[in-house]
């Protein structure tokens, strides 16, 4: 067993900073958040914990059993409403993407494409994870959280093997972003593994995929 299949006992889901409540949806699997700031909460998260790649969760109580919906900020949007028009986005135009109609002031939307879920145990901890679409609707408020390095790690491994089954509907929910946010969740896990550990082949493999189908796409990523 490699040190991926071992990092969850460190993890406490209870402390994780909270990114952002949910305002709308695109789809079953492609959500948009609206980001916490100053005036909503003592500390709201900081550029980089809310980044592009960044993964998140959101805990779902389900039957009597906590899951958290795992997920990553793919996109983003500035809202600006007293200027009539938004920021830069990051989608590409002919996706109607962060466009809910009662935004009332300037915010940051994000977002937020659902990746699978685990289930949360008594220690606050992930078990059972799966990179199956999530079944269950998660619904407006509900809040998104930062997810930490243990928790992506014990979330991508899957019968004590790296995996990352999901990819290929994350890739389809970003569009033109897909090669980029694919790269980005790879870069993220080699970063968090051993230089030695062998899941990194694994990575190389899955890099060497996601760079082919970029290329006959559109030549480049």
């Amino acid at each position: 067993m490699t040190e991926l299949a071992t990092e969850e006992t460190t993890l406490n889901l209870n402390s994780c900073i909270r990114i952002g409540s949910i305002i709308s949806s695109n789809s079953h699997l492609d959500y948009v958040v609206e980001v916490l700031k100053d005036r909503d909460c003592d500390r709201p998260p900081e550029l980089h914990e809310r980044e592009f790649g960044q993964p998140v969760f959101i805990k779902k109580d389900v039957n009597g059993t906590k899951h958290a919906i795992m997920g990553v900020i793919y996109d983003s949007k500035l809202v600006d409403p007293d200027q009539g028009r938004t920021g830069p986005r990051l989608a590409q135009d002919d996706q109607e993407r962060f466009t809910p109609g009662y935004i009332e002031e300037r915010t940051t939307l994000v977002g937020v494409a659902l990746l699978g879920t685990a289930v949360i145990t008594d220690d606050q901890s992930i078990t059972d994870p799966t990179h199956q679409m999530p079944r269950w609707t998660l619904e407006i408020d509900d809040t998104v959280y930062h997810c930490p390095d243990e928790m992506i790690l014990s979330f991508h491994t899957v019968d004590e093997q790296l995996q990352l089954a999901y990819l290929d509907r994350l890739v389809e929910i970003a569009g033109d972003l897909g090669a980029e946010i694919a790269m980005t969740v790879i870069d993220r896990l080699r970063r968090l593994l051993a230089e030695d550990d062998p899941n990194q082949r694994v990575l190389n493999v899955v890099e060497q995929n996601v760079q082919w189908q970029a290329h006959e796409q559109r030549g480049m990523i």
